[in-house]
């Protein structure tokens, strides 16, 4: 029988994409939702939206991506945490949603471990991104500017939420350059690149996507350096930060995946497994999340799943503790 993929949206507000298929075999009702925690059209919006049919494919499915903003994913999380255990809702998150916050906001309530990993999907890598008339014209010269100016008048960083992976970054690169930097923490990441293109912060760190490239072609900003020691293809001839020898060592990326709630079957996680690396696999898809930018992460079995998440807890359980960042209110 023909499968028939189907799109719809459904309801502006939750900006739902519907991939209608044949019903999912006993041991998973259909439909199954991939929640994503930001809004439709934003990055993680589309991959989701790239991989979504494809997944749907592979489990013979429906899937519905429902995008639910807010609070750094803590609403989108809350959403899965009171959902069945029972495979039926996926949540695509990064170490910025699920690892970080707990470790850095005393209001959230979830802790990493109250979901578990399906299967990872996407390496975003990051970019040392300042302003088009910052003095600073290469990672040196950030370097020096920034402990010419640490007493006097810090460089000023902005992020997109205080205690997110974008906030400790340059705080840990503070901590490392014996340097002060002003934090500027801004409700999104949309009225923080207002300000940067308009010259009222002096540096960022952020997610990187080939849609860059024209900003930086036009004037609007500068990227100077690489965050991690893999950089892309079309920043090959940056250097990565950890060149400059006061962040040696220094090496980050942002690392999607697929969770459930703690308590599914395992053989439930074990067929969800299956399919998103199947449709992983997938040439359209690999080209889809190549050309912007990411890093497709493939033939990942559960168990190699379960490990990739526990050195991501580790990893940023050592990092909070290395900047001795406390806990906000």
């Amino acid at each position: 029988m023909k499968r028939r993929l189907a799109l719809s949206v459904v309801g502006a507000a939750a900006g739902m994409l519907l991939l209608a298929a044949p019903a999912l075999a006993a041991d998973i009702a259909a439909p199954v939702s991939l929640v994503v925690p930001y809004p439709a059209g934003g990055g993680s919006d589309i991959t989701a939206r790239i991989v979504a049919g494809p997944i749907s494919k592979a489990l013979s499915a429906d899937v519905i991506v429902e995008n639910i903003a807010g609070a750094t994913g803590a609403i989108a999380i809350q959403k899965v945490l009171n959902s069945a255990a029972d495979g039926r809702m996926l949540y695509q998150g990064s170490q910025n949603e699920l690892i970080i916050p707990p470790l850095t906001i005393k209001s959230v309530r979830f802790k990493p471990n109250d979901l578990e990993i399906v299967h990872p999907i996407t390496t975003t890598r990051l970019v040392l991104v300042v302003r088009k008339s910052f003095p600073a014209k290469n990672l040196q010269e950030f370097v020096e500017l920034g402990k010419r100016q640490s007493a006097t008048q810090p460089l000023s960083y902005g992020s997109a939420g205080i205690g997110s992976l974008y906030h400790l970054i340059p705080e840990r690169m503070a901590n490392l350059a014996g340097v002060k930097y002003t934090h500027v923490p801004y409700k999104g990441a949309a009225p923080m690149m207002q300000d940067l293109i308009g010259d009222r912060i002096d540096f960022t760190v952020m997610a990187f996507s080939t849609s860059m490239l024209a900003s930086v072609k036009a004037g609007h900003y500068r990227i100077i350096a690489n965050m991690s020691t893999d950089k892309p293809r079309e920043l090959a001839d940056l250097p990565s930060i950890s060149e400059a020898s006061v962040f040696k060592g220094v090496d980050y990326a942002s690392n999607a995946a697929y969770y459930v709630r703690k308590g599914t079957p395992a053989d439930i996680k074990q067929r969800l497994n299956r399919a998103i690396d199947e449709a992983l696999s997938t040439k359209a898809v690999i080209d889809a999340l190549e050309a912007d930018g990411r890093i497709v992460l493939r033939n990942k079995s559960l168990a190699d799943s379960e490990a990739f998440y526990r050195d991501e807890i580790a990893k940023y359980d050592r990092i909070v503790a290395e900047t001795g960042f406390q806990p906000i209110d």
